[in-house]
């Protein structure tokens, strides 16, 4: 029986066999070609992106930043003087430079904790200055972790900034006698002063303080600082009419031989001047 629709021919059965075979052939490499592009697109996205946050996180560079003027150095010696009566500044090379605060950082958390801390923080900060209590300083400053950069500001000390914990913080001696120059002008019996006048002769860790600059005549009250190694030590001193502050790379003895050598004249000469105009 014949089909009633009109049967192609043999010619036409095989083109559009031989089309149908190209056609399927070419749906996977149709497939293959668009998934490589896609991914080609997808990978081109990724390195702009990255390309884009590389750009976005470089931050410009700090224009006429107080702090870009600092020079790290903890090994050289350093020495200020500063006579009341007339303003008069002397130091070495190196007075300005940013060196280990060590226990000099305790005046600065002091200082903030009286302004701004509870009456019994305050009383505290004073007795730690007196003793250089480690425990002390660690929880006021855990409490106040702004403090030192706070009274840095407040205070012009462009050397001094804070560091993750205390023991870390910056400082100069140029810094430490202005900042005392400040207090003595502001209140001659200010809380502070008072402190380092009360020190004890021995600290809280069982240390001597009696080196560096305390062994200048006429001086009044004193700060002393040194690491937990004892290969670094610090003090500032003030008198009725000088401050003075030292630092070394070296033992107690050995700072105060330089404050010695270094100080002597000059505080001897401010006491003869003092006792002049008084």
């Amino acid at each position: 029986m014949e089909s009633k629709g009109r049967r192609k021919p043999p010619s036409a059965i095989a083109l559009l066999l031989v089309v149908l075979v190209v056609s399927l052939l070419a749906i996977p490499a149709v497939a293959y070609l668009g998934f490589s592009g896609s991914d080609d697109q997808a990978q081109e996205g990724v390195e702009e992106t990255a390309l884009d946050s590389e750009v976005s996180t470089t931050s410009p560079a700090l224009v006429g930043s107080d702090y870009s003027e600092f020079v790290e150095n903890s090994t050289g010696s350093q020495v200020s003087f500063y006579q009341i009566s007339d303003g008069s500044r002397s130091g070495t090379a190196t007075e300005r430079f940013a060196r280990p605060a060590l226990s000099l950082s305790k005046l600065y958390i002091a200082a903030y904790v009286l302004d701004n801390g509870t009456t019994e923080e305050g009383y505290e900060a004073i007795s730690m200055i007196s003793s250089s209590d480690d425990r002390t300083a660690t929880e006021l400053y855990a409490a106040y972790p702004e403090s030192i950069d706070s009274i840095a500001d407040e205070y012009n000390l462009l050397s001094t900034r804070s560091g993750q914990q205390w023991g870390y913080s910056v400082t100069s001696t140029y810094d430490v006698v202005s900042f005392l120059a400040q207090l003595m002008e502001e209140d001659p019996t200010d809380p502070i002063l008072v402190a380092m006048a009360g020190a004890s002769s021995v600290a809280a860790d069982g240390y001597d303080q009696d080196f560096g600059t305390a062994v200048l005549p006429g001086v009044l009250g004193s700060k002393w600082g040194w690491s937990d190694d004892r290969s670094l030590h610090s003090s500032v001193s003030f008198g009725e009419n000088f401050i003075v502050a030292a630092a070394v790379t070296g033992s107690a003895d050995d700072l105060t031989e330089l404050v010695e050598f270094q100080l002597t004249d000059e505080v001897e000469q401010a006491i003869d001047e003092g006792e002049e105009l008084s």
